[in-house]
């Protein structure tokens, strides 16, 4: 439900102040962007909007533009860091790159599984990437970033239902050599270096060639011992694309693309928020103390985790073995527009990609290394796309697109789990762990030390979590799709959009679980132990089959749009659109086959109500542009977890749909020309993200000390939880975010040389509470205010640039979240203290 006070006070704050900032436009294929000036006014965007060029203020639908240019000079290096410069869009960061998670509005897809596709797609030059983990790739000779709200089915193919992400690249030009050099340094030892270069081969053929290299070292220091050097955050990029352009100066242009790039990473990790818990983490495990006594404890008791406030900044515990993720990504693509005469064009753009990502994240940040390996293992997808279209575009009352659309996602996946824990308890000696033993060995050892005061390692029986999973997934997608354009009158125009789809799925589920060798002491590795196991069927627990899941749906998805031109500078529209995103299947190691009738959960059916005014006034010296949305989800996928028996670590888990999700808000913007030197923008949005109706969600009951969920929870006669989220806001939104810009371009004397300067002011508001902190009571990430400044000057072909992050050196954090036992935890960016760094670049 809408918080109407807050939704009045800011409709107010953005109409009379006119507080808001970006270029709110709706780009949907990869023709470039061109900038028009009249003299020294404002800069007039036109993108390629509903398949052809069209000006902001035509287009009715809302979106955010960054330019290639703004992103190489804010220092932008992957998705990730681009969703800080989008009111509206958000990340739910995680403690690996395979399950960082984007969010529209405040909602999205809030994991990541071969099994699940997105709400939110990420989309370069026309070419859907449907893994979130894509949008880790490197960002280089990019045109634009268009950033889509809202559905966005009708144009851009499979399952965009509640926005996306789309990355127009430069394309080749066949009218001069041309092309740069960079090189830039940060601290934390951050270098980053590319080069660009636009070949003309003749006439009729051009190439374009562009490679980077980047490297940093991580902010968040490693407390695990032995790994003092193995500082977190650490990352190194190698990225290169290739193009060639053929273009007969007529009728015919074709482009190929061939791109690769791979990063290593470090990457990520929670870092504890003030108190430690003594008991955190497998209990009671054993310890060997240095005069020789035992005692029961637990490992925090033995060598405690440091805080923020101890290491004076960001601080964990994670051994190299289970933290790492590696992603290699390799694309082609091609696509051609054939001119069958003045008003009517053939197109067709079709794509192959084929991404790998090698992944393991600890879930345990104790200075003991207790797992080797979680969740890691490999991933890959490999995506076929084929689009063909018919359009008829610049006649004075009708415009039309007709197309045919095929994607296909083929995932696989292997998961590895290799720790001392769920219900395995450590041994350790010499401040080392020497030893995995199951709960009830551990359990008698220390009952009979107690009583007896014998070392008898006899009793302990060695034990380890060891098991694997297998998976693979394929989504097809088919479809027909199409958009009509009518100018009814003068000043009144119609758009209806459509897209007729039809979309099969499947997956596998394979798992197999291990016993730990009686002799030794618990330790082997799952590799060891599968390899015994070829002699010693005994050391098999369990061993699966592949089950095999499927499914097929057919959907009708549409947009009808109303635009009105009150004058020529203020156009204001009515936008009703609908989206679609397919079913999902839970495949991990935690998948039960007897659990078959939750998977697939049921597709998600969206739908977005948005009034829009764009407008322009004093020769476009002050442009102004406001949205009201109200943005719904019906059978919204979400994951639930609860816990079966944690001892012996079984949990019901899979997804589930929660019957309607919604958010409701507004988006404005506003760019002024103050003087032909100084500008000004400003980009506000507000969101009330919530669920509207989740009365039987399947996951364990909060503590709830103060009494403020109970009334939520019930307990059926087979003792089976269930907790009503109905009106409880998603957590972890900032629902109010601000983008503000101050530049100042000048002549320095009469040097010959410019100067650029350029203030950012990024603030997100104090994020939604998660159930936990409604249980304990406790607050949720707090608002940021953060201030970047940007200096370049430049002379001919030499550009020199300074910058500093985090200006004021205001430490933040990007997400805050408390565990079912009240103690906290939270992700701290590379900008959480303040840091500088220079470029250089060359042009020709």
């Amino acid at each position: 439900m809408l918080k109407h006070s807050k939704l009045h006070t800011a409709i107010l704050l953005a109409c009379c102040s006119l507080s808001a900032f970006t270029y709110t436009v709706s780009a949907q294929e990869e023709a470039p962007t061109k900038q028009v000036k009249n003299d020294d006014d404002i800069e007039i965007i036109l993108v390629s909007a509903q398949k052809r060029d069209q000006a902001l203020k035509e287009v009715p639908s809302s979106i955010e533009v960054l330019s290639g240019d703004l992103i190489q000079e804010v220092g932008i290096d992957n998705g990730f860091d681009l969703v800080t410069y989008l009111p509206g869009f958000g990340i739910d960061d995680s403690s690996e790159i395979r399950t960082t998670t984007l969010k529209t509005r405040g909602i999205g897809t809030f994991t990541n599984s071969i099994g699940l596709q997105s709400s939110n797609l990420v989309v370069i030059d026309g070419e859907v990437l449907p893994r979130q983990s894509m949008l880790n790739l490197p960002i280089s000779d990019v045109q634009r970033v268009e950033a889509m709200r809202g559905p966005q089915g009708t144009l851009f193919g499979q399952n965009t239902s509640t926005g996306l992400l789309h990355y127009v690249t430069k394309k080749p030009q066949l009218n001069e050599v041309a092309g740069k050099v960079r090189a830039q340094v940060t601290e934390f030892d951050g270098t980053d270096f590319s080069g660009t270069i636009n070949i003309p081969l003749n006439e009729n053929w051009a190439a374009r060639f562009n490679a980077q290299y980047s490297d940093i070292d991580g902010w968040i220091k490693n407390t695990m011992p032995g790994e003092e050097n193995y500082d977190i955050g650490a990352k190194e990029t190698k990225a290169g694309r290739g193009q060639l352009l053929y273009d007969n100066g007529e009728e015919l242009n074709v482009l190929f693309r061939l791109e690769y790039s791979e990063t290593d990473t470090n990457c990520c990790s929670l870092t504890r928020l003030g108190g430690i818990n003594p008991d955190f983490g497998p209990r009671p495990i054993v310890n060997v103390k240095d005069d020789g006594t035992i005692e029961g404890t637990t490992y925090n008791r033995v060598n405690p985790e440091s805080t923020f406030e101890e290491a004076g900044g960001p601080v964990t515990a994670r051994n190299a073995e289970a933290n790492y993720g590696k992603t290699e990504n390799f694309g082609f693509s091609m696509s051609a527009d054939y001119y069958l005469n003045d008003e009517i064009t053939l197109s067709y753009n079709g794509s192959y990609r084929d991404f790998d990502l090698y992944n393991s994240s600890a879930f345990f940040t104790v200075n003991f290394p207790v797992e080797r390996t979680a969740f890691g293992g490999n991933e890959s997808v490999d995506v076929i796309q084929q689009e063909f279209r018919i359009s008829s575009f610049n006649n004075e009352k009708f415009n039309w697109v007709l197309g045919l659309f095929y994607h296909d996602t083929d995932g696989q996946r292997s998961e590895v789990r290799d720790g001392c824990i769920a219900g395995n308890r450590g041994f350790i000696e010499g401040g080392e762990l020497t030893g995995c033993y199951s709960k009830q060995s551990t359990d008698a050892f220390l009952a009979n030390y107690a009583a007896t005061g014998d070392d008898d390692r006899s009793l302990l029986t060695p034990s380890r979590l060891l098991n694997s999973g297998d998976f693979t997934t394929s989504f097809e997608n088919i479809a027909v799709f199409g958009q009509l354009e009518y100018q009814i009158t003068e000043q009144l125009d119609a758009t209806f959009g459509f897209r007729l789809l039809h979309e099969k799925g499947e997956a596998t589920f394979a798992r197999t679980d291990l016993a730990t060798p009686s002799t030794g002491t618990g330790m082997d590795t799952f590799d060891q132990v599968l390899e015994l196991s070829k002699t010693d069927p005994s050391l098999i627990k369990r061993q699966d089959d592949p089950t095999k899941f499927s499914d097929s749906d057919t959907a009708f998805i549409y947009k009808a749009v109303l635009g009105y031109d009150f004058t020529d500078d203020i156009r204001g529209y009515v936008n009703y659109s609908t989206g679609y995103k397919g079913a999902s299947y839970f495949v991990t190691t935690n998948t039960d086959p007897a659990e078959a009738d939750n998977f697939p959960t049921d597709p998600e059916n969206s739908s977005n109500f948005e009034i829009g005014l764009r407008s322009a006034y004093f020769d476009n010296d002050l442009l102004f542009n406001f949205t009201y949305f109200d943005m719904r989800v019906e059978d919204y996928q979400v994951r639930a977890s609860r816990v079966i028996d944690e001892d012996n670590n079984i949990i019901f888990a899979g997804y589930v749909n929660a019957n309607e999700a919604r958010s409701t808000g507004i988006e404005a913007d506003v760019v002024v020309k103050i003087t032909d030197n100084f500008k000004w923008s400003f980009n506000y949005a507000y969101f009330d993200a919530r669920y509207e109706d989740f009365a039987d969600t399947p996951i364990n009951c909060p503590a709830d000390d103060g009494g403020l969920l109970a009334s939520r929870c019930t307990t059926d006669a087979t003792g089976r939880q269930s907790f009503d989220q109905t009106g409880l806001s998603f957590p972890n939104n900032a629902e109010q975010q601000f983008l503000s810009t101050i530049s100042y371009n000048t002549k320095i004397a009469n040097t010959g040389w410019r100067a650029n300067t350029r203030a950012v002011w990024r603030y997100n508001g104090s994020h939604t509470k998660s159930i936990n902190e409604l249980a304990f009571g406790e607050s949720a990430n707090p608002s940021s205010s953060i201030w970047d400044g940007y200096l370049t000057v430049s002379k001919d072909n030499v550009k020199l640039s300074v910058f500093v992050k985090n200006l004021f050196d205001k430490s933040y954090t990007t997400r805050q979240r408390i565990n079912s036992e009240g103690f906290g935890e939270a992700f701290y960016p590379r900008d959480w203290k303040r840091y500088v760094g220079a470029s250089v670049e060359y042009s020709f």
